[in-house]
């Protein structure tokens, strides 16, 4: 029944699923029961994750995929409701068609006005439609049609010569309101007395919203039918405009979350796309916005002229006036740090007051901030902590520290004297820069994760990569907030300090542009090592092959997969180390040579190139991993 009637439907479908593919959805279905009634694209493969939301009533279903979240599921839920309504309107169209038919002109015109108010879902269109109509139909010279929406002010669309004065539409709309029974209005205080009559009927929409259809100065008396007709357009002309408001938010709804995702992208582009090196330290940093977008910043910025600067910030509030300040907060700290010359950090925080305080003051809002600097060499690390928290150092074999605040947030006074607090870092010292997303997250039953939670997590981890310690803090407080939705942004920098500058440790997620890191960290030991340069680019070009086949044929380029990767130096040798829970590779070494030029071999060169730059190549599968350990002597010959 629904297939037979959805024909006419297939012009909506289609420019909807199109929008649902232009934010990134693969393929989206319509279907009754098992049966597809639509597909778009129509040669389209399901792949990816499935939206399904569904109409019940009808056995109507919509199949989105390739997204998934839950705005997208109630876009989707709005659609198919859409969707239900047109195919009940279109089921009650050919009823009432049927019962019309044998009415004369008045009937076949309303059929006609049925038929062409179905064909538009602009509101104003579907108005004017069913304004025009509707005169000609009752003999009137004018009408109107008036929409209240719950928090919107009054829609009124109105055809006539002589229009009445909103004010007149408002008051009689309000009498009816009142008392629906009564559909005449004659009434001098209601009517204009240049108009002979007034008749209003309602249009049965969605709850919370009214709509009423005028009908004014008909050339005789409304009669009874004259309001059973009325009625009957208004019937009908309800279920189309409910279709029209439905439609609108649905766009609305999709423009404004597809906008979002523009911003979060925009967002997540200024934020740094790769974490810098820095000889002896193992440094990461991510962020995690509770909404879209978020008010939460990081930065680590190098300079050869001065040590590394770290930043984080933290704006009051969340969503997208957060997220502005934080993108003009970003962009001020960032061109100061590059431009200004200074030799602390509260020089700095001073001159972001001070640039952005008549910004933050006008909308009464602030930022924490904390700026420190780290000179590699010395291991001194500066800072400046502008209300920021929690701020937690974790010294060699003590207890963890929670660093107070010693200075106010950004842009409270215009002029307020920023300090500089110092530390000496030690190797196996970590320090840990976080927004207080992390300690104020909650459960279910309201409890927060607390700084002690997140003291013991870090500490008990200390022994992990910075990454990896970051992982099992987002991880450890996922499981404690359970469904309880995120509440504020999470963001962090981690520091540690390695205790062997020729020793390097880390895991990579299996994707090409990971493999960048082990290379500069490689880069940085051999470097420190003094082997030169052809030497130390012959090592990186073999581990950056073996990452690239361990990627390629043990994860298969499954990016949820991770490479440990380890590099030492000792007894004038490089090892490099990897590891991972691939596919375990089908090999003999002994028997691997390059292939023959002659032959235009288009693989295998990989592992034979390796052997070629490499001392010794060894390989595994123990316990489940496959190891490789490439050694070169560093030697010179």
């Amino acid at each position: 029944m629904v297939a037979n009637s959805y024909h006419n439907l297939q012009k909506e479908f289609q420019s909807i699923a199109a929008g649902y593919v232009h934010v990134g959805a693969s393929c989206v279905r319509l279907l009754e029961a098992d049966a597809v009634l639509d597909s778009f694209p129509a040669d389209a493969g399901i792949t990816g994750p499935t939206i399904i939301a569904q109409a019940n009533a009808l056995n109507l279903s919509l199949h989105i995929h390739g997204i998934s979240g839950k705005l997208w599921q109630s876009t989707a839920d709005t659609v198919i409701n859409l969707f239900a309504n047109l195919l009940n309107a279109e089921t009650g169209l050919e009823s009432l068609t049927a019962a019309l038919v044998e009415s004369q002109d008045r009937l076949i015109a309303l059929y006609e006005l049925t038929q062409a108010s179905r064909r538009t879902l602009e509101i104003s269109e579907l108005l004017d439609l069913v304004i025009g109509e509707s005169c000609q139909l009752l003999d009137g010279i004018g009408g109107f049609i008036i929409l209240i929406q719950p928090g919107q002010s009054a829609i009124i669309r109105q055809i006539s010569p002589q229009p009445m004065l909103e004010a007149h539409i408002q008051v009689a709309a309000t009498l009816y309101r009142h008392d629906t029974t009564r559909h005449t209005f004659r009434d001098s205080n209601t009517v204009p007395v240049s108009l002979r009559n007034l008749m209003m009927v309602s249009l049965p929409v969605m709850e919370h919203v009214f709509a009423a259809l005028g009908i004014y100065n008909a050339t005789g008396e409304f009669t009874s039918p004259d309001i059973k007709l009325a009625q009957a357009i208004a019937d009908q002309t309800g279920a189309q405009l409910e279709n029209a408001i439905l439609y609108q938010q649905a766009l609305a709804r999709t423009r404004l979350e597809t906008e979002m995702d523009l911003a979060r992208q925009v967002q997540t582009a200024l934020l740094p796309q790769s974490i810098p090196t820095c000889d002896g330290f193992d440094i990461y940093a991510t962020s995690v916005p509770a909404l879209q977008v978020g008010g939460d910043f990081f930065d680590i910025i190098t300079r050869p002229e001065h040590p590394l600067t770290l930043f984080l910030g933290d704006v009051t509030g969340k969503g997208m006036p957060a997220a502005l300040l934080m993108t003009m907060t970003r962009t001020v700290a960032r061109s100061a740090a590059r431009n200004m010359p200074f030799t602390e950090p509260n020089q700095l925080v001073t001159r972001l007051n001070s640039d952005l305080f008549d910004d933050f003051s006008t909308v009464g809002m602030f930022t924490t901030a904390f700026i420190g600097l780290l000179d590699s060499a010395t291991r001194s690390f500066l800072y400046c902590n502008a209300g920021q928290s929690p701020i937690l150092y974790f010294p060699v074999a003590q207890n963890p520290i929670l660093l107070e605040a010693a200075d106010i947030p950004i842009g409270i006074f215009d002029s307020y004297k920023y300090t500089t607090q110092s530390l000496s870092l030690a190797p196996d010292d970590m320090f840990v820069i976080a927004s207080d997303g992390f300690p104020e997250s909650r459960n279910e039953s309201g409890e927060m994760f607390g700084y002690e939670r997140m003291k013991q997590t870090l500490a008990e981890s200390r022994s992990l990569s910075a990454r990896e310690i970051t992982e099992n803090l987002f991880s450890a407080v996922n499981i404690f907030t359970g469904s309880h939705p995120q509440d504020d942004d999470r963001t962090i920098i981690i520091l540690k300090v390695n205790q062997n500058m020729n020793n390097q440790n880390m895991s990579i997620q299996a994707t090409y542009e990971a493999i960048r890191q082990p290379a500069e960290q490689l880069r940085i030991l051999l470097a420190a090592a003094a082997v030169p340069d052809d030497l130390a680019s012959g090592c990186e070009l073999a581990l950056t092959e073996l990452l690239t086949n361990q990627i390629d044929h043990a994860c298969l380029g499954d990016d949820s997969q991770t490479i440990a990767v380890s590099l030492t130096i000792a007894n004038q040798q490089i090892s490099i180390q990897t590891s991972d829970r691939g596919i375990p590779a089908v090999i003999d070494l002994a028997a691997v040579k390059m292939p023959d030029p002659s032959e235009l071999a288009e693989s295998g060169y990989g592992i034979a190139l390796i052997e070629m730059l490499m001392d010794s190549v060894q390989y595994e599968s123990k316990d489940g991993k496959n190891i490789w350990l490439l050694k070169k002597n560093l030697a010179a010959n």
